[in-house]
């Protein structure tokens, strides 16, 4: 567990609900949140933001970090990619977006040379166990996101949940006493 690095896990734009599809208030109001949560890690001394790359939150979470870093927040993006190219199959907008954030991570991970059946559960769990919080989105749908939160939430690491952020308080609070879930 690094104290510095800090991981983000949300869903796919699909998976989002329904009144936050991109450039809605309700986005814009996540947006907001999401960069309030990556200052207030930075003011705590995290410095290392590491995004999986997804399309999605992960690509959100991203973006932010890089345009935080660019009015002077002093932090980087490290990008934990499955293998090289995942994005070749994407719509061109979410392909052209991951061309343009990885090219600006500071640190890449590539963790399979190639597509493997389990590379994104491996991703997953290589994301929580380099990092000490997690920034996430997570309302309770089944999938990776949930099951990336649940390894968080067992390995001890600070959840700040963008999707409830009263949940996220609770969930702190517990995991602090070491009642975690």
């Amino acid at each position: 567990m690094n104290s510095s690095v800090c991981c983000f896990s949300g869903y796919r734009p699909e998976k989002m609900p329904a009144d936050m599809p991109e450039g809605s208030p309700a986005f814009c109001d996540m947006q907001q949140r999401l960069r309030r949560a990556v200052r207030r890690k930075a003011d705590s001394g995290c410095r290392h933001f590491l995004s999986g790359m997804s399309r999605g939150f992960d690509l959100w979470a991203a973006e932010a970090v890089l345009e935080l870093a660019r009015e002077g927040c002093p932090i980087d993006l490290w990008a934990a990619i499955a293998f090289p190219g995942m994005q070749k199959y994407w719509e061109p907008e979410w392909s052209r977006r991951y061309d343009a954030v990885l090219d600006q991570a500071a640190r890449v991970f590539a963790l399979y040379d190639r597509y493997q059946p389990d590379c994104y559960t491996t991703r997953d769990r290589f994301l929580v166990e380099q990092s000490s919080a997690c920034i996430c989105f997570f309302d309770g749908t089944p999938g990776g996101t949930a099951y990336t939160v649940g390894l968080a939430r067992r390995r001890g690491l600070e959840i700040v949940n963008l999707a409830d952020p009263q949940l996220s308080l609770f969930e702190n609070e517990t995991i602090m006493r070491g009642n975690v879930p």
